[in-house]
């Protein structure tokens, strides 16, 4: 720790949508705070300023900051925070720079990622793919930059934990999520559209929406960014525009599907003239959503989907039906909404298979290769004309969202979202090949020569 005799500043100058952030953090109205803003909007600064002002108030009290993970906070969040320490050189392996280096910091653990100011305040470093470990402790504070990005955390999982981790006696007991929008995923739907998970049968609105305060902050109005002419210039009459700028949302980067879009692809149900024939896809889950897409053809031949099973933590039962032999003695999900039987490909689980077809369904075993899944959904995707072979109604909103988040990066890992995409590629696969002992064709060439069969 540096010796100084001048007086400690801890904080800056902040803009409008920075103080707006701040009122809201200090009011005591709101159990999570949000700061979205487009790039250069001074989420960072923001959130380390929160936490070590708020740290210099609170001695022996426990605040903690949350990236995505560690490896992805080194170069940003913490080095984010570490900048903004009163003090030289203060950003750890940067020029033999050292936290202790501040006037404020008592001690700095590099190993177990742990700062301890002079008033005996610890604040701890974290990553958000492991946040479980923090589940024992209360904290007076809590930052987490960059949520959008929080790719394998459930985000209303992590935000139930940490309401219940602040209940400490010195407040402020508040939250704060700084981030850009990345695609239309969990972060979207808590920010932007305040729902709740897997809303089957309907959009169920957000409980805790009253507790959170969202401040959306446009990155042309920081009076304070050195380089705006530059972003303005890049990004301005873009389709990144939103989420570079105005701190709204647009498709993630580096998407398996970058042609899909909601002008080309998305459609009311009301504008779909249908034929008779029906496909399934079923992509298994209970943990993760457990699956089933209605595919429908339109009379012009192309791939439609009617409607999504998108469910979580429920048995097979409650979308097949529970069977006694033959008989059906429960309805499930396809009973009570009438579903017209029809060829359903599914993961490869032969108890659910044998489900399916006690329904009246056609039921095999989905055709999973990955790779060839992949091309066989780019190429519906694709226009003729300016008709795409797929359509999607707007109402199917867990498949819509996977289109616009799923990214290369995540094909074939665990943290790819990929379940409603999973059963359209199990359909599209079984509708378009067919596989014998000698050879493997296409059943059907284009999407809108009519392929359901």
């Amino acid at each position: 720790m540096s010796q100084t005799s001048e007086p400690i500043q801890i904080g800056g100058q902040y803009w409008s949508a920075q103080l707006e952030t701040f009122d809201a953090l200090e009011s005591g109205d709101y159990d999570l705070v949000v700061f979205r803003a487009g790039y250069g909007g001074g989420k960072t600064l923001l959130g380390s300023d929160f936490v070590l002002g708020g740290a210099m108030q609170i001695p022996n009290g426990h605040s903690l900051v949350l990236a995505p993970d560690k490896t992805k906070g080194g170069p940003a969040t913490y080095k984010g925070f570490f900048e903004r320490l009163p003090g030289d050189n203060t950003v750890p392996n940067d020029a033999e720079g050292d936290p202790e280096n501040s006037p404020i910091v008592a001690g700095y653990h590099g190993t177990k990622h742990r700062l301890t100011l002079i008033n005996g305040h610890i604040i701890q470093l974290g990553g958000a793919d492991i946040w479980s470990r923090f589940a024992g402790t209360e904290f007076n504070i809590i930052w987490c930059d960059e949520v959008a990005h929080y790719g394998t955390t459930d985000l209303y999982d992590l935000h139930e934990m940490l309401v219940t981790r602040q209940r400490t006696e010195q407040g402020p007991n508040v939250t704060l999520w700084t981030s850009t929008g990345n695609g239309f995923n969990q972060f979207y739907d808590i920010t932007e559209r305040q729902i709740e998970p897997d809303g089957q049968g309907g959009e169920q609105p957000l409980p805790w929406a009253d507790r959170m305060k969202v401040v959306v902050g446009d990155t042309r109005d920081n009076p304070f960014h050195n380089e705006l002419e530059k972003m303005r210039a890049q990004f301005e009459g873009t389709e990144r525009e939103k989420q570079a700028l105005e701190g709204g949302f647009s498709s993630a980067n580096g998407l398996v599907y970058p042609s899909f879009s909601r002008e080309t692809h998305i459609c009311s149900r009301g504008e779909l003239e249908l034929r008779d024939a029906r496909l399934y896809g079923y992509d298994y889950g209970f943990k993760d959503p457990r699956v089933l897409l209605e595919i429908g053809e339109t009379t012009a031949g192309q791939y439609a989907v009617l409607d999504e099973y998108y469910v979580s933590k429920q048995p097979v039962e409650k979308l097949a039906g529970a069977w006694n032999g033959r008989t059906l003695v429960r309805e499930g999900w396809i009973q009570e909404q009438g579903k017209t039987p029809g060829r359903v490909f599914c993961d490869h689980d032969p108890e659910h298979i044998e489900k399916f077809a006690r329904a009246g369904f056609e039921s095999e075993a989905a055709q999973k290769d990955l790779a060839e899944g992949i091309n066989e959904v780019q190429s519906v995707l694709e226009t003729d004309d300016g008709r795409p072979g797929l359509v999607i109604v707007d109402d199917c909103i867990n498949l819509i969202q996977e289109f616009q988040s799923y990214k290369e990066e995540d094909v074939g890992t665990a943290r790819a979202q990929d379940h409603a995409l999973d059963a359209l590629r199990y359909a599209i696969m079984g509708d378009r090949y067919v596989d014998t002992k000698t050879t493997r064709r296409r059943r059907g060439s284009a999407p809108t020569k009519g392929s359901i069969r």
